[in-house]
């Protein structure tokens, strides 16, 4: 391991900031790989990680030196959320960390935020509260990118002795350092100093030779390209010199055998083709099955949606919903219109919900995303309102229940008239068939 002397440190303050800090620049950058690592580990954004951070505070100055990552289970979904598991392993590292030496002692903890932007949650300024007592410990708040370079930011505790959450005067970027050589293994032992990789120069674009492509109907005449991109004219192609006519024949011949094998290939693809494109089909790996499992809440109505048009849910025969808010949970279970559908409204009574989403394949494979919600708790006004709502949706149902019972009712009744109707004109009408026979038979 290295020394803390032989590390470059880069210095970061900020005007709120009571102290100093200097971080190894290589550390930071084993950090940043990891998250960036993690980050490209699932489908949309993502796992997050996170550690405690290693080195020690003198003078008004804190140093980070190392870092030692935390085995988080994400038993609630790809967010850096401390399970009881996960909090008794973290009380484990520190106190583990804590019998090192001196320059080795926990001054914070750091995490990734894949799925919102750097800021402190209130889950996160409650971990830091309960296991970085100092009031020099820090927290370090990452951000990984796909196209752009990662954001990092720290965060202390201000003088109230609460957690800071302004973040606009302390991110950074964390750029990507230069790949460091492995030390030579006979330099390592002779004891000899490894040599430092050369620092980074800024230069200006560098140039590029471009590739041969083919030629776009927009693209300028051949002739009116500078001569440097002129296309160059293949040897075999050259006329050639005075006594090299053997070489031509010689070239010709082969390149008229690759023409022959080329054009018998061709005419045969019937029946090699489709034997190379079986053994393609089985040596291509399935695309890895996602549901997109996540949760935003409408005025109290916690809206539980995921991706209607992924392979899993198409698939899908049927699903279990599971919500957990408080103590008790709560499932659901759905067929496979109601996962077509991708949404559940769920009226939540907390501030925090983890939801677990599962749908079966009909090969018998098991699909499963958990997510989780965190935010204020809901307003109890609104919550009566909802209530309030709920109550008369009611009445109307039972109204549209009884004026339904009440027309198939009066439909019965009507129906009987008609009967009756037809029974007394049928016996008019035999009334009246019997007068005109009985006058006929008088005359």
């Amino acid at each position: 391991m290295e020394s803390h002397n032989e590390q470059p440190l880069v210095k970061w303050s900020a005007p709120q900031c009571p102290y100093t800090v200097e971080y190894a620049a290589s550390t930071l950058d084993d950090i940043r790989l990891a998250v960036m690592d993690a980050f490209f580990s699932l489908p949309r954004g993502g796992a997050e990680i996170g550690g405690i951070l290693l080195g020690y505070f003198r003078d008004g100055g804190l140093r980070i030196l190392d870092y030692r990552p935390l085995d988080c289970e994400h038993a609630t979904g790809p967010s850096f959320t401390l399970s009881e598991r996960d909090r008794a392993r973290l009380a484990e590292l520190l106190a583990e960390a804590a019998k090192g030496p001196p320059e080795r002692q926990p001054v914070g903890w750091y995490h990734s935020h894949t799925r919102s932007e750097i800021f402190l949650s209130e889950a996160d300024r409650e971990i830091h509260l309960q296991y970085f007592l100092q009031p020099w410990q820090t927290a370090l708040v990452l951000r990984p990118h796909i196209f752009h370079p990662a954001k990092a930011a720290f965060f202390f505790r201000n003088a109230d002795g609460s957690m800071g959450e302004e973040v606009a005067d302390r991110e950074f970027v964390l750029e990507a350092l230069a790949v460091r050589p492995a030390p030579n293994s006979q330099s390592a032992a002779a004891g000899e100093p490894v040599p430092e990789p050369p620092a980074r120069v800024q230069s200006e674009a560098p140039a590029i030779t471009p590739t041969p492509m083919a030629r776009s109907p927009f693209a300028a005449p051949a002739n009116e390209l500078p001569d440097e991109q002129q296309p160059s004219i293949p040897k075999f192609l050259e006329t050639p010199a005075a006594g090299g006519s053997r070489h031509a024949v010689l070239k010709l011949a082969i390149l008229g055998g690759c023409l022959a094998v080329a054009g018998a290939a061709f005419q045969t693809r019937a029946l090699w083709l489709p034997r190379v494109a079986a053994l393609y089909r089985h040596s291509e790996q399935p695309p890895p099955l996602f549901l997109g499992l996540n949760a935003i809440d409408l005025a109290g109505q916690l809206q539980i949606r995921w991706d209607r048009n992924s392979p899993a849910v198409r698939q899908a025969a049927e699903g279990l919903l599971v919500i957990l808010d408080g103590n008790a949970p709560h499932a659901n279970e759905l067929d496979a219109a109601h996962l077509q559908a991708g949404v559940f409204t769920y009226a939540r009574r907390t501030e925090r919900v983890d939801i677990t989403l599962s749908a079966r394949l009909p090969d018998g494979r098991l699909v499963r995303e958990a997510t989780s919600f965190l935010g204020r708790p809901p307003d109890p006004a609104s919550a009566a309102g909802n209530a309030e709502l709920r109550k008369t949706q009611e009445d109307f149902a039972k109204q549209a229940a009884k004026l339904k019972s009440d027309l198939k009712a009066q439909t019965e009744r009507t129906r009987t008239l008609e009967k009756s109707m037809a029974a007394v004109q049928k016996q008019l009408k035999d009334q009246q068939s019997r007068r005109m026979l009985n006058q006929e038979a008088g005359k």
